[in-house]
């Protein structure tokens, strides 16, 4: 009895150091794949820096589509038990570049359009809805390089809303909405110089430029553009495209009369050359998970005192008393499941 005990203790004991010895075999030979995978990685970086800084064309963009349904039955919680409401967003950043020994020609689109279902009475077969926000941004930028970084450029910059909608008598938008561009939209032409610091940022300097703005009202002048627009892969699987962009123009500034879309007139305000400064910072993120396929987040924030003036005197209950002091800060934001290329 004791033999057989004193058997299977020593084969237990030479059982477990084979299976330590093995284990720690295993983790070695682990270890050196993964040096190698590190190694294999690293060439792959390389050689892909290398495709990034070669001349020619390179395009790439993110799009973003966030959906929400919430439907509520019999739910007497609620003022409207049985209510639905849903939402939509959809965001597109994009770039198509070419970047030659002696020139650049670089383009940018950004597209952001949001669309809430406020409510969707089911008792009395109503529905209302609002567009929460809507922008179309075009940009595309052409430099002669006098050296590696600095360059005489031209650019064309187009900002615009994509549809239309009206308020009703209730103060709640119906759910109708046409395409409308330049309601409101500009238009900048200029020129000047553009300074690229690395391979990813372009920094441009206009001095000479002007800037259209519609409906008709709104006061256009010459003016400076000043901007910087970046992309880049900024960690494995996250991508960031960023533009931003201010006109300072040059008038001492005028009257305005906003007038509706019927062409009543609303109110009279008054600009100096400071109001009609405006600025606009679009930015687009996108987390890749599979293939392409992520998380995108798409930002705006813009500053343009002669679209937040007519905005609020629409919807103000008495244009003649609305508070026009201040300059808001307008911004837009987009979460939703992305496809980055």
């Amino acid at each position: 009895m004791i033999r057989k005990a004193l058997l299977f203790t020593m084969a237990l004991v030479f059982t477990q150091f084979v299976s330590a010895q093995t284990i720690e075999e295993l983790k070695t030979q682990k270890g050196e794949k993964d040096a190698a995978i590190a190694a294999l990685q690293a060439e792959s970086d390389a050689l892909k820096t290398k495709i990034d800084e070669f001349p020619g064309w390179k395009i790439g963009g993110v799009g973003t589509v966030g959906f929400n349904i919430n439907t509520n039955n019999n739910w007497f919680a609620l003022g409207n038990p049985n209510s639905a409401s849903n939402g939509i967003g959809l965001g597109f950043v994009g770039y198509a570049n070419n970047d030659q020994p002696k020139y650049f020609w670089r383009n940018g689109l950004n597209i952001n359009l949001n669309r809430l279902s406020t409510k969707s009475d089911k008792d009395n077969d109503a529905t209302r809805s609002v567009a929460l926000s809507d922008l179309l941004d075009f940009s595309s930028l052409y430099g002669y390089k006098l050296s590696d970084n600095l360059a005489i450029s031209a650019e064309v910059k187009w900002l615009s809303s994509l549809v239309e909608f009206e308020a009703n008598g209730d103060g709640v938008i119906d759910d109708k909405y046409p395409l409308s561009l330049n309601n409101p939209g500009q238009l900048v032409a200029s020129a000047g110089i553009t300074w690229t610091p690395i391979t990813d940022l372009v920094v441009l300097i206009h001095p000479l430029g002007y800037q259209k703005n519609w409906p008709g009202e709104f006061i256009s002048s010459p003016g400076a553009k000043i901007g910087a627009t970046y992309t880049k892969e900024i960690v494995p699987g996250v991508k960031w495209n960023s533009s931003l962009s201010a006109f300072i123009p040059y008038t001492s500034g005028a009257d305005v009369n906003h007038v509706d879309a019927d062409d009543v007139a609303l109110r009279t305000v008054s600009y100096g050359g400071g109001d009609l400064v405006n600025w606009v910072w679009n930015n687009g993120f996108s987390f890749t998970v599979w293939k392409g396929i992520g998380v995108g987040v798409n930002l705006g924030l813009r500053g343009d005192q002669q679209i937040a003036d007519k905005g609020r005197l629409i919807s103000a209950a008495d244009p003649a008393t609305a508070d026009l002091s201040d300059n808001p800060l307008q911004s837009f934001f987009n979460l939703g499941l992305s496809y980055g290329f």
